[in-house]
């Protein structure tokens, strides 16, 4: 972006004047596309570049609390608090929090009253209301859903890792919870400190990972999982050679149903019932989600370009196991262009509890905000986790129909 000091000026005079608290022109630049009416009053601006043509700042938001900030096309709603860092493409819902020293990229959306210390890296990352995350923390492409308030939240202990990225290049996405979450009445989802979770993999509801464990598999409910690195080795290891990849399909086929299932959340309970306010906080919220599908769907599309090379390296093999996974990539090859449709399409799905839906609007009509509402929206609740799950669980179902008995893994 052109630096242009004497402009800049008058866009912070313009703002000072709406009521906006910011610190002057030597701490703040305010790029010449930002919609200066989008900035609401009350906001305080400390240390920040202002950039991007979707920037909207909330009341009560404080910007640049620790250092200097980069806000670049962001969605900060009402008493969200930023530190220092990198916002690029990402939106955070009211109250939200994240200290300093951060890097947040597009895919990514904080809900109402989650919290991120120092220093993390955050990318197709959705964290739901209330879940905490502490410093030192690489925490790209996952969802994470659970626990019942801010009191009762799932938490991710510093120096964590989810691991994304795998020797052939090929990028996972991973669960922590799922959408049955965002009706706030699970249990949380434990990651200890200088935890790595090696995507994909799914750690169900009240699941604990013990501080330095490396998890390479799922962890179900209400389980505490030990597990160290190893010294175990694998001799004549070839990147271009895939084996099984059913789990790994299966595993991201939730991912991207319970993604899917969060849109449909967004549709059909938050935003019929938010304010003018809220309505374009929620609908950034629902693009972060649909970006972090379209990834999944690339990366995995990524895949199927190279399983060709993979068949041919591997004819040389003539064992049985080796056969079948030869099977098993033929047959994604071939039924890609049903998986990719079946990904990149919002699933049908019937309109949620309406017991729930009448409760959840009566309590925003009262004045209570989001989470309160939730909370206190008993009738219909445990329908709308099933109608949740059932959302969730299609689009798994139907990747399984395809695999069938294949026995790859």
């Amino acid at each position: 972006m052109p630096y242009d000091e004497a402009d800049n000026r008058d866009r912070v005079a313009a703002l000072r004047q709406k009521g906006v608290d910011v610190w002057g022109p030597e701490r703040v630049y305010i790029a010449d596309d930002v919609n200066l009416d989008w900035i609401e009053p009350g906001a305080e601006i400390r240390h920040a570049t202002l950039a991007g043509s979707t920037l909207r700042i909330g009341r009560g938001a404080r910007v640049g609390t620790t250092g200097h900030a980069l806000i670049e096309d962001c969605q900060i709603a009402a008493h969200v608090t930023l530190g220092a860092g990198s916002f690029q493409g990402v939106t955070l819902l009211e109250g939200a929090s994240v200290r300093g020293f951060a890097e947040l990229r597009s895919g990514t959306l904080l809900e109402e009253e989650t919290e991120a210390a120092h220093t993390v890296a955050f990318k197709n990352t959705i964290l739901t209301a209330g879940c905490v995350t502490g410093s030192v923390i690489n925490y790209c492409d996952v969802f994470m859903s659970g626990g019942t308030s801010r009191n009762d939240h799932c938490e991710v202990g510093s120096g964590a890792i989810h691991f994304n990225f795998d020797p052939r290049g090929d990028k996972w996405g991973s669960l922590a919870g799922d959408a049955r979450g965002l009706l706030l009445r699970s249990a949380p989802v434990f990651l200890g400190g200088q935890c790595g979770i090696v995507g994909p993999a799914h750690i169900d509801f009240g699941a604990v990972t013990a501080a330095g464990s490396v998890i390479r598999k799922d962890v179900g409910a209400d389980i505490v999982s030990f597990e160290g690195v190893g010294t175990s080795e694998i001799t004549g290891f070839d990147r271009e050679i895939y084996a099984g990849l059913k789990r790994k399909f299966l595993t991201t086929a939730k991912l991207i149903g319970n993604l899917w299932a969060f849109d449909r959340w967004y549709e059909t309970i938050r935003l019929p019932h938010a304010t003018d306010e809220e309505r374009p906080f929620f609908e950034a919220a629902r693009e972060q989600a649909s970006i972090h599908i379209k990834e999944r769907v690339r990366r995995l599309g990524k895949i199927i370009t190279k399983l060709p090379r993979s068949i041919e390296k591997s004819t040389r093999h003539g064992d049985a196991k080796v056969q079948r996974y030869r099977d098993e990539h033929r047959m994604l090859i071939e039924q890609w262009p049903s998986l990719e449709e079946l990904y990149s399409k919002k699933p049908e799905s019937p309109q949620p509890p309406a017991a729930f839906a009448q409760a959840y609007g009566e309590a925003r009509a009262a004045g209570k905000n989001h989470v309160a509402a939730v909370q206190s929206s008993d009738a219909g609740a445990s329908e709308t986790t099933a109608w949740l799950l059932q959302i969730a669980d299609g689009v798994r179902q139907n990747t399984a129909s395809i695999f069938g008995s294949n026995e790859s893994s």
